[in-house]
């Protein structure tokens, strides 16, 4: 199903889908980038469920050229979006759709952790309170959800890795216990938590060397290793895994997993109105102007911003 969205606003992107052709996009130039949409619908295809006016959430659709956020009117997938929900500010609802997604997905996913998704029949009974998870890049958007979702279910031990800054902030979302990455003996505060029993370890933020979150899980229990990164795992990493370790990297697409991306954007929405997600700053620039965007993606390449930009279209 596809619906089509007078677009309000949208999240810009990374510089890496301007500079680098990430995903292709620079092989089929001219492409509209950004990936975080939220629109008025204005009509849809025979199997569309939202009515013309209704406000949305949705990822924008990479595989089409002009599949982007940054225009006035694009195409969604109607079934990997969601109602806004009565309360939540457009501009905020921005916030969500793909890292959300790849939180998700990482977390309650078969190609993830494999947690039963909240919510579901498999949830009935899971002891998701036994388990420990670890969240490396804890500070970044990602991550930030990471840990909601990880509280929202109940997971006993929520260890978050990530910059000091962070810390105050990602206690209140739900971690349990914070490390800092700039620490020395991140691996050794780890096992001073979770001593050998670690099993499931999240990487939202590194690319190359995956030694840190490889090396933390348990040596004597199978561990799984959930990263968004490109990077390796040493063999000298993998030799010490006596019973073995899953290496698993996920792209935050909902229709890499179509039954499991339907499903989670039905329970977006109320997350959403209950308060379970709250939300991530960001800043806002208003109307599609080109050097205000450029400005804003050379700051990011540049490493000297974090910032999270949201563009109101109309």
């Amino acid at each position: 199903m596809s619906s089509q969205s007078a677009l309000l606003l949208t999240e810009i992107g990374k510089p890496k889908f301007r500079d680098t052709g990430h995903l292709g996009i620079g092989s089929r130039l001219p492409a509209v980038i950004s990936g975080d949409i939220v629109g008025e619908v204005i009509g849809g295809g025979p199997s569309n469920t939202f009515s013309p006016g209704t406000h949305i959430l949705s990822q924008a659709l990479f595989n089409l050229p002009q599949g982007g956020g940054l225009q006035e009117y694009t195409i969604l997938n109607g079934e990997y979006a969601a109602a806004v929900p009565d309360g939540i500010p457009d501009i905020e609802a921005a916030l969500y759709p793909i890292n959300i997604v790849t939180a998700a997905m990482s977390i309650f996913s078969s190609a993830g952790f494999g947690f039963p998704l909240p919510e579901t029949d498999e949830a009935v009974g899971f002891d998701y309170a036994a388990r420990n998870v670890v969240i490396i890049g804890g500070g970044t958007n990602t991550g930030k959800l990471a840990v909601q979702l990880c509280k929202l279910v109940g997971i006993g031990t929520i260890v978050v890795i990530a910059s000091p800054a962070n810390e105050d902030l990602l206690k209140e979302l739900g971690a349990t216990h914070f490390i800092a990455r700039q620490d020395t003996n991140v691996e050794e505060q780890v096992r001073g938590i979770a001593g050998d029993d670690l099993q499931y370890v999240y990487d939202t933020f590194t690319f190359g060397d995956l030694t840190l979150g490889a090396s933390m899980l348990s040596n004597s229990k199978k561990g799984i290793f959930v990263h968004n990164g490109i990077g390796q795992i040493p063999d000298t990493v993998l030799a010490m895994k006596q019973e073995g370790l899953e290496d698993r990297r996920i792209l935050g697409f909902s229709h890499f997993i179509p039954s499991f991306g339907k499903s989670l954007w039905e329970r977006i929405p109320g997350w959403l109105a209950r308060g379970q997600i709250k939300p991530l700053t960001y800043k806002v620039i208003e109307g599609l102007d080109v050097e205000k965007v450029n400005h804003a993606l050379d700051e990011y390449a540049a490493g000297r911003s974090g910032e999270r930009y949201h563009v109101r279209i109309v």
